[in-house]
């Protein structure tokens, strides 16, 4: 769970006044065509209670306080972590409960025909018991579907307000495709979006509204093999809103790509011998 947190990004951006990139060349285009839906979106596994003998045993294991061992099940949390975990898990579930009579309900989709003909990701929305947006990217394929969990305005931890994304991933290894969908503060005009390799590409935001949610525009795109280092929301010249992605955060989830994980490692030793604990040493170390 620790070396795989690396993958769960999510931009939660705030307001701020920097300047365009010095020396951009900015590339203007409007993302593919975002379709407004209105779909049931059945699955409520969300909402369940954790089995929090699963995560503290798997956090023990693979955490740098444990002891080499192949038995996972051996595994005990040190004082006090097995209560905080619980508490976090159980806080995070009554945050995204969603209000007495709502039900989550898929409100846009994005066709990935470079992908898959019949592939799309849609965006579930609901609203909290708080009366805040919770978001759920879902991502379908001809092999299946899955999505990261829920995001957004409602979440404790990380909070976002005018930038609410989520990337996610498909594929594995060098094949692994990339993705972001989500929520931007509809007072914004176009999105910013500077690539790990320098390129910087600014969107025409066109999505459709949030229903409930008028402050809030539906944004995805598809990344393909691309990583983003910067984003930035723009209302005419004026920034209100951007998120960085650190260069080590990027790396580390190249790593992933170089060297897959194929199974759980069953010891702690196994896990500093792989290709993927050397690869993000490295990465730490830079």
């Amino acid at each position: 769970m620790i070396l795989c947190s690396v993958l769960a990004l999510s931009a939660c951006g705030s307001s701020s006044t920097s300047s365009r990139p010095a020396g951009e060349k900015p590339q203007s285009t409007t993302s593919a065509a975002i379709e407004a839906i209105d779909e049931p979106s059945p699955d409520s596994f969300w909402f369940d209670p954790p089995d929090d003998v699963a995560t503290s045993s798997e956090y023990m294991c693979l955490g740098d306080d444990a002891k080499p061992s192949s038995d996972r099940d051996a595994c005990e949390p040190p004082p006090g972590v097995k209560d905080e975990l619980r508490r976090q898990e159980e806080q995070f579930r009554q945050a995204i409960k969603p209000a007495k009579g709502i039900e989550p309900r898929a409100i846009a989709q994005l066709r990935l025909a470079d992908r898959d003909p019949k592939a799309r990701v849609r965006l579930v929305v609901w609203r909290s018991q708080a009366g805040k947006p919770c978001l759920v990217s879902e991502v379908q394929t001809k092999d299946g579907g899955g999505d990261g969990g829920p995001f957004g305005p409602c979440v404790p931890e990380p909070r976002c307000d005018k930038m609410c994304l989520d990337l996610s991933e498909d594929g594995s290894g060098l094949r692994t495709m990339y993705l972001v969908s989500g929520v931007l503060a509809s007072e914004g005009d176009r999105l910013r979006m500077t690539l790990d390799g320098g390129r910087v590409i600014t969107y025409t935001l066109s999505g459709p509204l949030v229903p409930g949610f008028p402050d809030y525009r539906v944004f995805m795109l598809d990344l393909g093999r691309g990583l983003y280092e910067r984003l930035e929301l723009l209302h005419g010249d004026k920034v209100i809103a951007e998120e960085n992605e650190s260069p080590g955060e990027i790396e580390s989830m190249r790593c992933f790509e170089s060297f897959p994980v194929e199974e759980m490692p069953s010891s702690n030793a196994e896990i500093e011998r792989s290709p993927l604990n050397q690869c993000l040493r490295k990465v730490g170390s830079q």
